[in-house]
């Protein structure tokens, strides 16, 4: 570069730091989207329904029973302490704002021939192989191992 040439300014770090030069635009890259993984799992509840579908029996679990677990995992109570109450708010609250984003990100999948069934989605490896090399389980989170 001759004397009479200014710098790049990114060349010398002076510049902006933010600068994005790959395809697309900076705006079309959020940190987060909610169909990515690491967010939707970020919630214990999605974490839950997870792992609960994983050690279902024949990879079925109904909506009733998942309320059931998560309501008792949440109370860490043997189930004559959890009310009915509790597992209809639970399953409530599932339907409303969890199961949605699962859906929608192929990692379970609801029984075309029985609505409250839920089954693995095409997605669902994604997501039990990404807690399960992160250590959770039902049983603890990773920070009680």
């Amino acid at each position: 570069m001759s004397e009479d040439e200014e710098p790049d300014e990114n060349e010398n770090g002076d510049g902006d730091e933010d600068v994005y030069d790959g395809p697309g635009t900076a705006d079309d890259l959020p940190l987060f989207r909610e169909n990515d993984i690491f967010y939707l799992l970020s919630q214990h509840r999605k974490r839950a329904v997870v792992l609960t579908v994983a050690m279902a029996p024949w990879g079925r679990v109904h909506l009733r029973q998942l309320a059931e677990v998560v309501s008792l995992l949440e109370a860490d109570a043997d189930r004559q302490t959890v009310s009915t109450k509790t597992v209809t708010n639970t399953r409530t609250n599932l339907k409303r704002s969890h199961l949605d984003g699962l859906v929608n990100a192929g990692i379970v999948q609801w029984d075309p021939e029985e609505s409250d069934v839920l089954t693995a989605g095409p997605a669902f490896g994604c997501a039990l192989g990404t807690l399960l090399s992160g250590g959770y389980s039902l049983g603890r989170a990773p920070a009680d191992a």
